[in-house]
């Protein structure tokens, strides 16, 4: 099914420039000759320089039962109402017909595939691959090539969604475009280009499977999103499907907080409905929106009301749909908890339905910074603000009772000082130095910062094809792979 090319130091096509079509599929067993079938596959379409142009995964029902869900995952249930490999055979054709495609230790991968397409008569020839595993062992000496510890190594982060089709696939284009991009000599693509394929239609029919759920620092619902994937040209969710995923989602949020198993649950039914990120997204703003337009109905939305959007909107990574309520709540509280915080001032010569002038200027000043307005003089006042010519009794009352008493002029000048002051004044844990601390460590990482770790393991030569042989297919003849 595929003729290989390799990445080599020597004379080629620039990686950079072609596109590759990283594929990574899960399976109900290791021998496609003793009747084990795909169950989920997923596509990562990219430029050699990194920038990812699509993503595509489903779940695909194996027409038979899954024993071996204890490496996966996958279950019946998952699979339940997923198409059929040849209903999805199109799709995966379409996105591998015009690119290199990827894989790691790609053999377990051409062994599937020729084995389900071969189920439909197909027999597509000529296909342009590339394995990273064997690119790994030609350029770097290690001792192990499995791809969480190559994807790690080389790519720097640990590959959060092992052994789900898209997580697989993405750290195997991630791991991919270091490897070109900041290997320590020149690489070249040598092999084939593009070769005809069977012409099948796609359907476009998805069953995309959020899986290896982790509550994070960001909730369930985020990394369910987040593990589906962004699909260039989105299907439409499944209307059976959404309404079960929009009724589930209810029921989770009622008290406020979303569960593992809730979030299991909603993955399941995610899957069914046909939801990527781009439309889980929607979903997930709409499903907020409705519930923001119930809250308003009465014209007021009360500080338990906000509390429960708040929750949700967290939930569904959609605060911004509440941020302008959220931002006029922390309004109110900042001018209740402003710089004039505790002042009580009592302007004379000031009533509330002057709509100008200096003192009323000064007023709402004033109480944008947490002041409070006084009417009658008490110990709680704090100052008096006269205009000119008032002879107003409570101004003699507030004198006797030691009450700073100024003018507008005067009072501004307080009030502004006041307001500077507590805009730099330093917190609780303000400290000079420990900004000179960090500051210091911030440059002898830069002055220590050097090439990547992996390129200690870069051989002083790519290996032979002879070498390779001696060392990673003589000994292990007979011996059966795994997928990674």
């Amino acid at each position: 099914m595929f003729t290989y090319g390799a990445l080599t130091r020597g004379e080629g096509v620039d990686p950079q420039r072609l596109i590759f079509a990283v594929l990574d599929v899960e399976t109900t067993g290791l021998h496609p000759e003793r009747g084990a079938r795909i169950c989920e596959i997923a596509i990562v379409r990219m430029r050699g320089d990194g920038e990812v142009l699509d993503e595509y995964s489903t779940l695909v029902s194996p027409e038979c039962s899954i024993h071996n869900d204890v490496y996966h995952g996958i279950t019946d249930v998952h699979v339940s109402g997923a198409p059929t490999f040849s209903q999805v055979a199109g799709d995966v054709l379409h996105r591998i017909g015009d690119a290199i495609v990827v894989g790691h230790n790609l053999d377990y991968e051409q062994r599937f595939l020729a084995a389900e397409f071969g189920r439909m008569r197909l027999r597509p020839q000529g296909i342009p691959g590339l394995c990273t595993m064997v690119a790994a062992r030609f350029h770097l000496d290690r001792y192990t090539y499995r791809l969480p510890d190559i994807a790690t190594l080389i790519a720097g982060e640990w590959p959060p969604a092992q052994h789900t089709a898209l997580g697989d696939a993405r750290a195997t284009a991630l791991m991919l475009a270091a490897f070109i991009g900041q290997a320590p000599q020149r690489l070249s693509w040598h092999g084939p280009g593009p070769a005809p394929l069977p012409a099948v239609p796609p359907t476009g029919l998805v069953a995309p499977r959020p899986g290896q759920l982790r509550h994070g620092s960001e909730g369930w619902l985020a990394t369910l999103t987040a593990r589906l994937p962004l699909m260039a040209m989105p299907p439409a969710p499944r209307p059976d499907g959404l309404a079960g995923y929009r009724a589930l989602l209810a029921h989770a949020l009622a008290d406020g907080k979303i569960v593992g198993e809730e979030a299991e649950r909603l993955a399941i039914v995610a899957a069914r409905a046909g939801l990527t990120q781009t439309t889980a997204r929607r979903v997930h703003d709409q499903f907020l929106a409705e519930a923001r337009a119930r809250a308003e109905a009465d014209g007021t939305v009360t500080a338990t009301e906000l509390r429960e959007l708040q929750r949700a909107a967290k939930s569904l990574a959609a605060t911004h749909l509440i941020r302008d309520l959220e931002e006029a709540a922390a309004n109110d509280r900042s001018k209740r908890n402003g710089p004039l915080k505790g002042w009580r001032i009592l302007p004379i010569g000031y009533a509330q339905n002057d709509a100008e002038g200096p003192l009323v200027e000064l007023v709402d000043l004033a109480v944008e910074h947490g002041a409070a307005i006084a009417t009658n003089v008490t110990k709680t006042v704090r100052l008096v603000i006269t205009i000119d010519g008032s002879a107003d009794p409570r101004i003699e009352r507030a004198g006797k009772a030691g009450i700073r008493v100024a003018d507008v002029k005067e009072a501004r000048q307080l009030i502004t000082a006041e307001i500077e002051t507590a805009s730099t004044r330093r917190g609780l844990f303000g400290s000079d130095e420990g900004e000179m601390v960090a500051a210091e460590l911030a440059a002898e990482t830069d002055r220590t910062s050097g090439p990547p770790e992996w390129h200690s393991f870069w051989r002083n030569r790519q290996l032979s094809p002879g070498e390779y042989r001696a060392l990673f297919v003589d000994p292990y003849e007979g011996i059966d792979d795994d997928d990674d």
